[in-house]
């Protein structure tokens, strides 16, 4: 089947398996039964050990610690495989429906991420004329007023005290934002440089075992924040866990679409170059486009601009390999966000100007924030396989009841061309600790064995909630990562503009945008 359509496919061709595949992805139900049998917890969940200490991990802790209800139901232990989390490291991120949800998870870790954030308040479209490098708009919405006129379920959750949940924020300030905020009386540790080798039961509950010879104390569940590359997403598939992370998911399973990101981070020098409201623009090219935002870096610091170039591989048509491009190594998913550092600053600015320039993406402002930035980072779009037999938990075999379950990225890496990856990681953390209080309050108030609540059902109500609009995100992003990028003869991408053009007089656009970025919890 795979040949039959590589053949079918020509090199000035835009791939169109990943769109059915995807589309089939909408009407697939998971075959799980939460009526399978497992040994019935009786005791309530106090340790949670939460393996990686990104956006999902971090706001899990938050979500079992912050709650005045729950505030000291928990015992925290979070690990991470990195030496420490860096600040810098990443690029800038949209967070609206993920905003929202942190309100109900405590309104002052909402504030404190609205003040290290700085408001977006338009999205500008435009393509490149067919006739010369000026440009013709597609679409400009006002994110506000597209909000407000949407009303209903939406603007309940988006609208927060009169002002729209629509933020831009580093990536690393995000972090570092919900690590400084969890609650100093609540029972929370980081352990940083601990690599994640196998999960086994112990004394009372679960261990974590870690690269360096060390297990941790027993946990009561353990959640996999680990991200692409999850340790715990092999631990629930294969019952086991590789000393390689390369073997993971991260690497082996995922598919490289054929689409590169470049970043240029430009910090900036004084407050007074944060221009409200913020506009992100986009400017469609043929084979490529470019992107840029400001976004906000900490309270009473001043922000960054980001430029981000988006282009079709050469050595790809699609996801398939050119003949003469045997034996090129596709780029890695970079999903510790590293600078490449065999390769010098001024080389990375080379490479991301001469994208510009070879598919012909106009507009001077990218050029100068390119050549003006000095954090640069590089990664390959994968596409990872929502659909799983095994599903987001497992049962650790011996463990008196003990769950190992997913969140975040290491449950659904999407692409990242509808900005979702963090809000739908803090939904998770949010839906997941609601499940986790209501087990405790369940068999707090159970008086009867045969009554006790199932953890294991509770863990695949989770699951289906959050499944359905996670991969519904994954199949629009990678649709619309082709659409956007066009093609390299013209024809896709003449396609393209008079398609977006179309969809925006009938204001789909803003249909898309509102659907994802509405929280589903």
């Amino acid at each position: 089947m795979v040949n039959m359509m590589k053949r079918s496919i020509g090199k000035k061709t835009m791939p169109l398996w990943p769109v059915l595949l995807y589309a089939c992805f909408f009407n697939v139900t998971s075959s799980l039964s939460i009526s399978e049998t497992s040994k019935v917890r009786t005791n309530p969940i106090k340790r949670v050990g939460i393996v990686g200490a990104g956006i999902a991990g971090l706001s899990l802790a938050h979500a079992l610690t912050n709650s005045l209800d729950h505030q000291n139901d928990f015992e925290v232990t979070i690990f991470d495989s990195r030496k420490s989390l860096d600040y810098t490291a990443g690029s800038g991120v949209q967070l609206n429906g993920g905003l929202a949800i942190l309100g109900k998870i405590n309104p002052d870790t909402q504030r404190s991420v609205m003040e290290a954030a700085i408001p977006i308040r338009n999205i500008r479209s435009n393509n490149k004329s067919w006739g010369d490098d000026s440009l013709d708009n597609l679409w400009d919405i006002d994110i506000e007023k597209m909000v407000k006129d949407k009303g209903g379920t939406t603007a309940d959750e988006l609208i927060v005290d009169g002002n729209v949940m629509w933020y831009g924020i580093m990536r690393g300030v995000l972090q570092k934002t919900l690590l400084e905020t969890i609650p100093k009386n609540a029972a929370v540790e980081v352990n940083f440089d601990k690599t994640l080798t196998g999960i086994k039961s112990g004394t009372g509950g679960a261990v974590c075992e870690f690269r360096d010879g060390t297990s941790s104390e027993s946990f009561d569940i353990i959640v996999g924040c680990d991200g692409i590359k999850s340790g715990v997403k092999e631990f629930v598939e294969k019952g086991k866990i590789s000393d390689d992370a390369s073997k993971r998911e991260g690497n082996a399973a995922a598919l490289y679409s054929g689409i590169r990101v470049g970043y240029a981070i430009q910090d900036l020098d004084a407050l007074e170059d944060k221009k409200l409201p913020v506009t992100l623009e986009q400017v469609f090219a043929d084979g490529a486009y470019a992107f840029s935002g400001i976004f906000g870096n900490g309270p009473n610091r001043p922000p960054c601009k980001g430029c981000f170039v988006i282009s079709l591989d050469d050595a790809y048509n699609g996801p398939f390999r050119r003949k003469e491009s045997a034996g090129r190594t596709a780029p890695s998913e970079n999903a510790d966000w590293s600078q490449d550092e065999r390769k010098s600053k001024d080389e990375t600015r080379r490479t991301m100007l001469d994208r510009l320039e070879r598919f012909n993406v106009p507009g001077e402002d990218f050029v100068s924030m390119i050549e003006n930035s000095d954090r640069f980072f590089e990664l390959g779009v994968y596409f990872h396989n929502p659909i799983s037999l095994s599903g987001w938990s497992k049962e650790i075999s011996g463990s008196a009841g003990c769950f190992a379950v997913l969140c975040g990225d290491s449950a659904h890496a999407m692409p990242p061309f509808l900005g979702q990856g963090a809000n739908q990681a803090i939904q998770d953390a949010y839906l997941l600790a609601q499940k986790i209080c209501l087990f405790n309050s369940e068999l707090q108030g159970s008086r009867i064995a045969d009554m006790k609540p199932d953890l294991r059902a509770l863990l695949k109500e989770y699951e289906y909630t959050r499944w359905k609009p996670t991969t519904s995100i994954t199949a629009k992003a990678a649709i619309l990562g082709y659409l956007e990028t066009g093609g390299r003869d013209g024809f896709f991408s003449k396609f393209r503009d008079v398609f977006f053009k179309t969809l925006s007089i009938a204001g789909i656009p803003t249909r898309v945008l509102l659907d994802a970025a509405t929280p589903k919890v």
